[in-house]
């Protein structure tokens, strides 16, 4: 699962993560539930935490 900085496309949803607007393709939406969106400086951008055990 990665992160971009782009406008949705028309088949994303978009949803609302830490009062931030974030687009998400339909194919992973089931994986994003309890996520957080967070800012690591060990990776130097933001990341989505939680819900590892569902991820591919």
């Amino acid at each position: 699962m990665g992160l971009a900085l782009d406008e949705p496309d028309e088949n994303d949803q978009v949803v609302t993560i830490n009062e931030i607007l974030v687009a998400i393709d339909f194919n992973i939406e089931p994986y994003t539930e309890n996520v957080i969106l967070d800012f690591s400086q060990e990776k130097n951008g933001l990341v989505l935490l939680g819900n590892e055990s569902d991820c591919c």
